[in-house]
């Protein structure tokens, strides 16, 4: 019997809901183009300092943690589907709002009430993949899903200019058209995959994940990672700024970024799945440590570019592997608030590290900064090798 090709191997066991969530989120991503120009948006049309514009783009940072940990008990409670509907339809009008907003108050309310709406979809999305596929294709799923986000937000970065041509308040409508796209999907071709429970709530609440002491660890783990890996949004700038180069060699670094997560994911999927998931997290981590650590030897657009493909790799390979252990580890009637616990990690380094970064790099200076995040991220890589060892003491893995 022939063996399966590459493609029938990436479809297989990833049923026809998944691949509706997948169009619609591909559709939104690809229309996701007002959070990265927020600040230009604000500084250009709105008259705002930078250090306003920060404190009114912060908001969404806020917003978006409050929404994740809202979202996981909405999916436990309500259902991942409607869950998603009410964050994809509410979005879309909050993004028309916020276009049509002049003052500063208005705007930072509308921006939290932004970040808010959108990251109810993200534990709901992670947990109904968790409840459509089965566990052997989970990080396959995740993997999938991922690469269409990342390449979504690459065909916006492309578009977006474009669009941006025609005036800002294109770019809002477009932006809350492909939201409501992706709702069509979701409600066309995603059923609940579970009714919403009835009488007495099942045992758990939003604090469960986090007094866990099988998952609790590795949320402190997952979030010394993030706050390495979410530098790149503070600390590389300014790196390459210092070097002499402008935000277009910036652009062309974190191209290297976007690329290779589309080239590189459907590659790494096999060993990934195939892998334990405690090494694999961990190889992750120590690649993510090398790219951030040998930042402090480069010195060309080149160089920072190779440094960027290194933690990339880093990138590919902890993103599914992670979304996939947390939906092993988390019981069914949880898996929104372990999925919100996860994503809480993520939500708190974005606020943290723009923060920490900078305040670090006065003091020891950037080599010093770099060396630092290797530090962390090999202290990461240590604790994920270390909850794996301890797990497979107990007969399973991480």
């Amino acid at each position: 019997m022939t063996p399966p090709g590459p493609a029938a191997r990436l479809i297989e066991g990833l049923p026809r809901p998944f691949w509706f969530l997948f169009a619609g989120l591909l559709v939104n991503r690809a229309g996701s183009f007002i959070v990265p120009m927020l600040t230009v948006y604000l500084t250009r049309e709105r008259g705002l300092s930078l250090v306003e514009a920060g404190a009114v783009v912060s908001a969404f940072g806020a917003g978006s943690i409050v929404g994740t940990t809202l979202g996981g008990w909405l999916a436990d409670q309500l259902g991942r589907r409607s869950t998603l509907l009410v964050s994809l339809v509410t979005s879309s009008a909050v993004m028309v709002a916020t276009g049509q907003a002049r003052d500063r108050a208005s705007l930072a309310a509308l921006v939290f009430a932004l970040g808010l709406s959108a990251d109810l979809f993200r534990p709901a999305s992670q947990a109904l993949v968790a409840d459509l596929v089965e566990p052997r294709h989970r990080v396959k799923a995740f993997g999938v899903q991922y690469w269409a986000v990342n390449l979504g937000f690459s065909v916006a970065a492309l578009v977006g200019g474009f669009v941006a041509r025609q005036g800002f308040g294109a770019l809002f409508l477009a932006d809350a058209a492909t939201t409501l796209a992706c709702a069509a999907f979701v409600a066309v071709g995603v059923p609940e995959p579970r009714p919403p429970p009835s009488g007495p709530a099942p045992a758990g609440s939003a604090l469960t994940p986090f007094v866990d002491a099988r998952f609790a660890p590795f949320l402190v783990a997952n979030l010394a990672l993030a706050l390495v890996f979410l530098q790149h949004l503070t600390a590389l700038p300014k790196d390459m700024s210092d070097e002499g180069l402008g935000p277009e060699a910036f652009g062309v670094a974190l191209a290297t970024n976007g690329v290779l997560v589309v080239v590189l994911q459907p590659l790494v999927l096999t060993l990934a799945t195939r892998a334990p998931r405690g090494p694999v997290l961990a190889a992750a981590a120590l690649l993510t440590g090398l790219g951030f650590g040998a930042t402090a030897f480069a010195h060309t657009v080149s160089a920072f570019a190779l440094t960027v493909a290194v933690w990339t790799l880093g990138e590919v390979l902890h993103a599914p592997v992670s979304s996939a252990l947390v939906s092993e580890r988390s019981p069914a009637h949880l898996r929104g608030r372990y999925q919100a616990a996860f994503g809480l990690t993520w939500s708190l380094a974005f606020v943290a590290a723009p923060m920490l970064g900078p305040r670090l790099i006065e003091r020891v200076g950037l080599d010093a900064f770099w060396g630092l995040c290797l530090a962390l991220a090999t202290a990461a890589a240590g604790a994920f090798l270390a909850l794996d060892h301890r797990a497979r003491a107990t007969g399973a893995g991480l």
